[in-house]
């Protein structure tokens, strides 16, 4: 066996997989890892291709046994989508990082140089949360545009099923990426990026054994792919200089008074309305903000809110940032999964959840300035939580709100709360940010059989109300074949089935990166 040979770790055989919040599970056939070179050679095209050999000879012992297979990050997803019940491939090692030199860069790139100069190759194993830290250090000088909040999930993990944050003037986390590496089945590769936004020279695809497409559709299928493509071994991502954030966690207004979903404040929430009442900005700051984010109480009449708002601002030659991560305490960046999964620990039972969290000072209310990576850090709980996602037009978002709060009359209450997020449409064929401002509310809280049924009765009283909607991918959903056709519309569906066709034309193939959960949404062979 040969030294990069033993860079393959196949592991346990015939056992259990279990996701990080511990409400996914199932039987898989083994688990496979693949490590970086045994002799440290620096990240560059010939540690790539020794990696992809070892991914590819592993999908290729796969295909000769006729099993599924799926590449996984962290198992970070609430739901079923990494799950299979052949070969799971962990690719947590893989965490190579590196710029792009301006060389490798064509000439019509459409960016500019501020783009330009935050264009970095990273490999499908890095934490979010590490990026972060690398991003910002003294050396990079860059930041991502967006983020999740709790950012323990992988850079591929995460942005194959949409993840996003809640960033008035951007998209979500994969609308960041500009170049795909993908390794499609036991030997073809393909370096995607869009035609209308091309980035790398051909010889940068060249030195990875790659085929350069520059293709809209083929891009736009796989940068949200669901696994469903095979295994994306590195992106290009298109950083941005690196920032601080002025947060704000409040719960009342300038005159003490408590937040709630009503007159002006449910005009912020819905309307994304930050002129007409200054008295709900935090003290010193007014005008719109980079990031907005409500979090609705649904078991307090009039429905309580907790806001996080940040503003922009230039980072400081003398801030150092700490990236330490209180255990007992949220401020700014808290990711509200996290929230429910210390509450679990604290408060059982837990109705209303929200005003036992602030009553038992969980939360940091105040003001924070640091760096994007030290908001949205690592949270490390691994607690059974429940969480879903409804995403409609902004002109809806009053409409879904109010839904959402019958609903909780009549099966509740239930130990949930809604945060509310903000997302600039998406180019991705099944990207759950469809709408030019697209409004997502994250349901989250307490695992337990009445929010099992909540989650159970939201796409049946959307539908009844004719709101257009879609659902968060990596969490709980109600999608079936029709409704994610009617979510995401017929041509995109096609369109995405088409590109799997295209970059594996063998069906056999398309068959071993399916599972029960592409099946269940009519996404597969």
């Amino acid at each position: 066996m040969s030294d990069d040979e033993t860079m393959l770790k196949p592991g346990a055989v015939n056992t259990t997989w279990e996701n990080w919040h511990e409400t996914v599970s199932g039987q898989i056939a083994g688990m496979d890892a693949v490590l970086p070179p045994p002799d440290g050679q620096d990240y560059g095209a010939e540690m790539i291709n020794r990696c992809t050999r070892q991914i590819q000879r592993s999908i290729a012992s796969a295909k000769v046994r006729q099993i599924p297979y799926k590449a996984i990050g962290r198992g970070w997803s609430l739901s079923e989508a990494p799950l299979t019940d052949g070969i799971m491939l962990n690719t947590a090692a893989l965490t190579g990082k590196k710029r792009i030199h301006h060389t490798q860069v064509v000439p019509e790139y459409r960016g500019d140089l501020t783009d330009k100069r935050g264009l970095c190759l990273v490999q499908c194993g890095n934490y979010v949360s590490e990026l972060n830290r690398w991003l910002e250090n003294s050396t990079q000088r860059l930041s991502f545009k967006t983020t999740g909040a709790a950012n323990g999930q992988t850079i591929v993990g995460a942005t194959s099923a949409g993840t996003h944050g809640s960033v008035l003037d951007f998209g979500a986390m994969h609308d960041q990426i500009v170049s795909i590496h993908l390794l499609a089945g036991d030997t073809a590769q393909f370096w995607l990026e869009r035609a209308s936004y091309p980035v790398v020279k051909e010889s940068v695809a060249t030195a990875f054994g790659a085929t350069l497409i520059r293709d809209n559709d083929l891009f736009n299928a796989v940068v949200v792919g669901l696994g469903a493509f095979g295994v994306i071994h590195n992106v290009v991502i298109e950083a941005r200089p690196r920032f601080l954030v002025d947060a704000h966690n409040y719960d009342k207004d300038r005159n003490g008074n408590p937040l709630t979903y009503q007159g002006t404040m449910r005009d912020r929430v819905s309307q994304l309305d930050f002129a007409s009442d200054t008295s709900l900005d935090p003290a010193g700051r007014s005008g719109k903000p980079y990031f907005f984010q409500p979090i609705i109480n649904p078991n307090t009449s009039p429905p309580e809110i907790l806001v996080t708002q940040m503003y922009e601002e230039p980072w400081k030659d003398d801030h150092v940032p700490d990236y330490t991560i209180e255990e007992n305490s949220f401020g700014p960046g808290y990711d509200f999964i996290t929230v429910a999964g210390r509450a679990l620990d604290l408060f059982q039972p837990l109705v209303p959840m929200f005003s036992n969290l602030v009553a038992s000072q969980m939360f940091n209310l105040g003001r924070q300035k640091r760096s994007w990576g030290e908001t949205f850090g690592y949270k490390s709980l691994r607690t059974k939580v429940a969480s879903g996602t409804v995403a409609v037009p902004l002109d809806r978002a009053d409409d879904t709100i109010e839904i959402l709060l019958q609903l909780n009359r009549d099966i509740g209450p239930v130990p949930l709360v809604f945060g509310c997020r903000y997302v600039k449409k998406s180019s991705a064929l099944l990207a759950f940010n469809r709408w030019d401002a697209t409004f997502v509310v994250s349901i989250d809280g307490v695992h337990n059989d009445d929010s099992t049924d909540f989650f159970d009765a939201i796409p049946a009283a959307m539908e009844a109300a004719n709101i257009p909607f879609t659902q968060h991918w990596g969490k709980t959903h109600g999608y079936t074949p029709e409704r994610v056709r009617a979510a995401y519309g017929d041509n995109a569906v096609d369109k995405w089935l088409a590109a799997r066709r295209e970059l594996l034309p063998n069906s056999a193939d398309r068959k071993m990166f399916d599972n029960d959960y592409l099946r269940e949404c009519g996404l597969a062979e």
